[in-house]
């Protein structure tokens, strides 16, 4: 079982986290005024401190997932606890609005069950409750992308 849920976290990351371009990119709708206009300096300064903010982010992920796999609970609440922290952050707040929220609910409610697994030292509850998270992540950046596309 818990080589399965290894398998399935890992995974996961390789198709949704792994992927990640070395600056994440903001897609810009094609509009015929302004294809040949760049993004102001406010809008680039605010794109990179997202980046730097979402890598950080990342990390905390990863050491969650480095405890997972070495068995370290105290790294697995750590990890956690920064994400918990970072989703409070006004840096979080990309979109506002009642779907953003319950998205960064559902955010902070896996990861306190992987903290709480975490102390339990249930490494099954926590992989699964990482998986969660994990996908957490992903459907927002989903959601996120495709607001972020319309509205420009």
């Amino acid at each position: 079982m818990p080589k399965i849920i290894c398998y399935l976290i890992c995974g996961a990351l390789f198709l949704g986290l792994g992927a990640v371009p070395e600056e994440v990119q903001f897609a810009h709708a094609v509009d015929s005024d302004k294809c040949d206009s760049k993004p102001d300096k406010d809008e680039l300064d605010g794109e990179k401190k997202l980046s730097k903010f979402m890598r950080e982010k990342l990390s905390s992920s990863q050491l969650v997932l480095e405890g997972l796999m070495i068995e370290d609970y105290d790294k697995m609440q750590k990890g956690a606890k920064k994400m918990i922290e970072m989703s409070n952050a006004t840096e979080w707040q990309v979109i506002e609005g009642p779907i953003f929220a319950r998205q960064s609910e559902e955010f902070r409610s896996a990861a306190r069950q992987v903290i709480k697994f975490a102390k339990e030292k249930n490494i099954d509850g926590a992989s699964l409750s990482y998986l969660h998270l994990t996908m957490t992540c992903i459907n927002c950046h989903k959601k996120v992308n495709k607001v972020l596309i319309s509205e420009r």
